[in-house]
C-alpha cells in the first residue's frame, strides 16, 4: 500500500513540476490550455483506486481514540477549514482547476502571466498544503496501513510546498524571496506580545 501512495505522490508531483510543464507547453502549443484540467482529472482518477485499495485492506488498529481525542479532532478541523478558505481567497479557483485556461482558449484570449501579491492571511505561504498536512493526521483511524499513508502524504505535502516555493522563486525572484523571509512555509508562527 505504501508503494501505491509513493507512486501516486511521485507521479502527481512530476506531472506538475516546472521541468515537465515547460516541455508540455512547448509540445502542445495552444493545446496546453487543457493541461491543468487534464492534470486535475488524471490526479483524481488515479487517486480513487489507491484510496479504494487502502480501505479494502485488512488493518490492525494501533491507537484506539479516546473521547478527548475525538473532541480535539473536532476542534482541529477548524484549522484546515480556515486554511482552505485562505487559499481560496489567494488563488483563483477556476484557474487552479484548469477551467479558466480552457475558457480563455475558446475565447481566443492569451494566457496571462502570473503576478505575485504578498498575502499574509493564514500566516503561511502554502495554506492548502498546511491544511492537507493537518487533515491527514486528524482524520481516520490509526492503523498499520493508515500510518504509512499518513507519513507518506505528510512528506508529500512538505516536498510539494518546497518545490512550489522554488518554482515561485524562479518566477517572481526577489519579491517572493522577501516574502519567504517574512512568512513561514507550512506552520504559522505564534508570537507572544511583550
Amino acid at each position: 500500500m505504501a508503494l501505491a501512495w509513493l507512486l501516486w505522490c511521485t507521479l502527481h508531483s512530476l506531472l506538475i513540476c516546472r521541468w515537465w510543464t515547460s516541455r508540455m507547453r512547448a509540445m502542445l502549443g495552444q493545446g496546453f490550455a487543457w493541461y491543468r484540467l487534464f492534470f486535475n482529472v488524471f490526479s483524481l482518477v488515479t487517486l480513487l483506486p489507491v484510496v479504494f485499495c487502502q480501505f479494502s485492506l485488512k488493518q490492525v488498529i494501533l491507537f484506539e481514540a479516546p473521547l478527548w481525542w475525538t473532541v480535539l479532532q473536532a476542534i482541529l478541523c477548524l484549522y484546515p477549514l480556515y486554511m482552505f478558505y485562505v487559499g481560496s481567497k489567494r488563488h483563483d479557483l477556476t484557474s487552479f482547476l484548469g477551467l479558466k485556461q480552457v475558457r480563455d482558449h475558446f475565447a481566443g484570449r492569451p494566457q496571462q502571466a502570473s503576478t505575485f501579491v504578498p498575502d499574509f492571511r493564514g500566516g503561511v505561504r502554502h495554506p492548502w498544503y498546511s491544511a492537507g498536512f493537518v487533515l491527514v493526521w486528524i482524520f481516520g483511524p490509526m492503523t498499520d496501513v493508515t500510518l504509512a499513508a499518513k507519513i507518506i502524504l505528510s512528506g508529500y505535502f512538505v516536498v510539494g510546498a518546497y518545490l512550489e516555493g522554488r518554482k515561485l522563486l524562479v518566477e517572481f525572484g526577489k519579491p517572493y524571496a522577501e516574502y519567504c523571509r517574512k512568512v513561514p512555509m507550512l506552520i504559522p508562527r505564534f508570537r507572544m506580545k511583550k
